[in-house]
């Protein structure tokens, strides 16, 4: 039985506590080799504007996929360097790279201190690690800080606030989500970035604002998902278990009369350092 600490706070915000670390590697790779976070992927490596040579650096690269495309990219004359605070991700993201001869490598740190000097980096990426920071805004100010002039900042996160759920009663339906939103550090971060970029002072600020629907409980991924809905907000003592089970039937009745939908926004958003 997983202790409280563990149903009512993400784990990725502390993946080396966690009771099984591989798991959160796991659903990483799940969810990473899906359609829509693969498209969003592959937007954010055009908005990077990577060149030969160039110097990138992947701040909470996790098990190190997103580096290892980069790393394609730059050449033997550029370097990917990947951040983690997750020692279990630092490890699984060498054992990935061993032997492939790409120019990447991996540390240890924090995105609120980042380990390097000033104008350092000509390119910074940061994807679904802003959530789990307490202090995303100091996140956010170090990329731009260790980003050469001229060099784009990228960063893509959920804004979970911005949720919906259509096929039950409104008024418990919010209680899943705020108890949802109570589950990440910064959950409605992804709406800040664009305002932060700006204060920042980056320059040719570009937003995408992408639409996460999803209208099947059937799949593996919205089942799991809806489930941990309902175990978080039992576990606060938000609802009961029977509100819980209630919820979930009138939401498989939505789906058969095609009903339910399950939303959530996404905001894509890149700058540039002014030169």
């Amino acid at each position: 039985m997983e202790s409280p600490a563990f149903l009512t706070e993400s784990a990725y915000s502390h993946i080396d506590r966690a009771p099984e670390p591989m798991k959160c590697v796991q659903r990483m790779d799940e969810i990473g080799a899906g359609k829509f976070w693969g498209s969003i992927k592959s937007q954010m490596l055009e908005l990077l504007e990577v060149n030969l040579g160039d110097r990138i650096v992947d701040i909470g690269c996790g098990a190190g996929n997103d580096s290892l495309v980069v790393a394609g990219l730059v050449g033997k004359h550029g370097r990917v360097v990947g951040i983690d605070f997750s020692n279990t991700m630092i490890a699984e993201a060498n054992k990935r790279a061993k032997g492939l001869g790409l120019p990447v490598e991996y540390h240890f740190g924090d995105a609120q201190n980042l380990p390097f000097p000033d104008n350092n980096f000509d390119g910074c990426r940061a994807e679904r690690l802003l959530q789990h920071l307490d202090n995303p805004q100091r996140a956010i100010a170090e990329m731009v800080r260790v980003a050469k002039p001229g060099a784009h900042v990228v960063a893509a996160e959920p804004d979970y606030g911005s949720i919906t759920i259509k096929g039950s009663k409104p008024i418990l339906t919010r209680k899943f989500v705020s108890s949802h939103c109570g589950y990440f550090r910064s959950p409605r971060i992804g709406m800040l970035i664009p305002l932060l970029f700006e204060r920042l002072q980056l320059v040719d600020i570009n937003v995408v604002v992408i639409s996460s629907i999803v209208k099947k409980i059937g799949d593996r991924g919205e089942k799991q998902l809806i489930n941990k809905y309902i175990n978080l907000a039992v576990a606060k003592g938000m609802v009961s278990e029977t509100e819980g089970k209630s919820w979930l039937e009138d939401l498989k009745r939505a789906e058969i009369a095609g009903r339910f939908q399950h939303q959530t926004t996404i905001f894509l958003v890149s700058g540039r350092k002014p030169n």
